[in-house]
């Protein structure tokens, strides 16, 4: 399930120590400070992942042929997995918080949220409350038991952090 998540941290690894051994291996870099040694080795990183041998267009889209190429798809495909998993562990708390909790509870916790915010500047604050405001209200016109949308977006907001649209 998660073979290609941890192989791709694997090849990662395995570069990285390849590289360290290397650099550690040479005469000349032996005796260099390790901070300069270590800031080598992820430069060096960072030229064998992003070489290409040349680009071609295809579909109007100009596309690299290289190493970066393979890098660039395995981790795409690895970022949109975890995307996946993350997403869905956030939809299965939602949910459990959303159908565990009133409308009203749910409405106080995410002021309580709101104003615990030490990130948020007076008028983002101002701005979610005017959001929350809004939500609940919706949910009171919905009625009780019909209210699972607006009880599903507060409790997303208390554990993101983040108001919908």
């Amino acid at each position: 399930m998660y073979s290609w998540y941890w192989g791709f941290i694997i090849i990662n690894g395995l570069l990285a120590v390849s590289l360290l051994k290397l650099v550690n291996s040479m005469s000349l870099l032996k005796d260099m400070n390790p901070l300069l040694r270590g800031l080598t080795v992820g430069a060096s990183f960072l030229a064998i992942i992003r070489a290409k041998f040349t680009s071609f267009e295809l579909n109007g889209k100009t596309v690299p042929f290289g190493f970066e190429l393979l890098y660039e798809a395995a981790k795409g495909f690895v970022y949109k997995r975890i995307n996946r998993i993350a997403k869905r562990a956030r939809r299965e708390e939602t949910r459990t918080l959303a159908d565990s909790n009133a409308l009203i509870a749910l409405g106080g916790d995410a002021k309580l949220s709101i104003d615990q915010d030490a990130l948020s500047t007076p008028d983002e604050k101002k701005a979610d409350k005017a959001w929350l405001i809004q939500v609940l209200q919706e949910g009171a016109t919905a009625g009780i038991g019909k209210d699972f949308d607006q009880r599903a977006t507060i409790a997303d907001f208390i554990l993101s952090g983040k108001r919908g649209p």
